[in-house]
């Protein structure tokens, strides 16, 4: 969905080749000297303050990012090595990793999805000679599955089973006047064994699921507010039976009321949050028995699959992930000079537990 975040749209607010050489061994200095530990902000550009990453996605000890100014970055957390692999104006909105391949979403009036290895982005196919707002992807083995935004009252849905190399379109997914995506943190479209996810906004919200690959396509209301802005940003799927669904009216952040519902029947039904997080959410996500979830104005947890939140840290957040290592780390990013929090989920889970 078209949003108007306050983005970096036009070269003069970008940097110019001087300024990528400064960008660059500011980065080095930054990631040479600082000690990562939890709570720890790190601003990787302080030449752009409005750069930031809505795309972030750990794997092994590797940290990729895609921002804003259509910079595909990765930043190994062993040897604090960062790397930009190519910049692919306008903006990434999404990334997914696994050991097969790294594929990233760029987005604006003509999305289209390519990997590091690929010379030129042309992996998606186009949807009929539209161009596609494309809105998030997911990865699972050899599966890439891709939604955009509604063309024609229809979802723009695109499979891959063989790692991008050749796409199907998914029709009959139809979308409500009104309804549609949010690209806020690349986390409303998911895999999960042979089963598609993905949540929409708007005038309506609805979680949609489709079995067998995609064959067999079913529907459920998530009930969020309904207008422009509203919806669900944000789907976190804890098994088949448990999900948490996160959003709001990013117009609003501070509003706590309809911004977090929880299923436990598979999407069937959904209740909202008893004590929902503080407001406006852009990203959720499960870990170790911890859902987290992050917005513009903080990061909450909840121990319960998402009905019970308690405010963790005050600050802008937009999308995030874990880095399983020595230790784990939780990986946030942040709204300004393309800004990573670093949090270590073992202080999370002491503060729980302590008597």
């Amino acid at each position: 969905m078209r949003m108007n975040y306050g983005l970096c749209r036009n070269s003069e607010n970008c940097s110019s080749s001087d300024n990528w050489m400064r960008f660059f061994y500011f980065i080095v200095f930054v990631f040479g000297f600082t000690a990562v530990n939890s709570q720890e902000i790190i601003e990787l550009d302080s030449l752009n303050p409005l750069a930031h990453a809505r795309a972030i996605r750990c794997l092994g000890d590797k940290i990729y990012l895609g921002d804003n100014l259509g910079r595909c970055l990765s930043y190994s957390v062993t040897s604090q090595e960062l790397k930009l692999l190519r910049q692919q104006k306008p903006e990434i909105r999404d990334v997914e990793a696994s050991p097969k391949g790294v594929f990233w979403m760029q987005t604006a009036d003509e999305g289209i999805v390519f990997t590091n290895e690929s010379i030129t982005p042309s992996l998606f196919p186009k949807a009929e000679g539209k161009s596609v707002f494309l809105d998030g992807i997911a990865i699972q083995d050899s599966v890439v599955f891709v939604m955009g935004d509604p063309i024609d009252g229809e979802f723009q849905l695109f499979l891959s089973k063989n790692l991008g190399r050749t796409w199907e379109a998914i029709h009959g997914v139809l979308a409500k006047t009104g309804e549609a995506g949010y690209a806020a943190s690349g986390t409303t479209v998911h895999l999960l064994e042979k089963r598609l996810y993905f949540v929409s906004g708007g005038t309506e919200s609805r979680i949609f699921i489709g079995k067998r690959w995609g064959k067999r396509w079913k529907s459920y209301t998530i009930p969020f507010g309904n207008g422009e802005g509203e919806g669900a940003y944000s789907l976190c799927i804890i098994d088949r039976k448990n999900l948490v669904a996160v959003g709001g009216n990013y117009q609003f952040p501070s509003r706590r009321t309809k911004v977090c519902f929880t299923s436990s029947d598979g999407g069937k039904s959904w209740k909202e949050a008893t004590t929902p997080p503080m407001g406006y959410r852009s990203c959720v996500i499960h870990y170790e028995g911890v859902t987290y979830a992050c917005g513009t104005n903080g990061l909450d947890f909840s121990t319960d699959n998402g009905m019970h939140w308690t405010p963790w840290i005050r600050g802008s957040f937009l999308a995030m992930d874990v880095a399983k290592g020595v230790p784990d780390m939780l990986w946030v990013t942040t709204k300004n000079n393309l800004g990573l929090y670093a949090f270590d989920p073992v202080r999370i889970a002491w503060i729980i537990n302590k008597p």
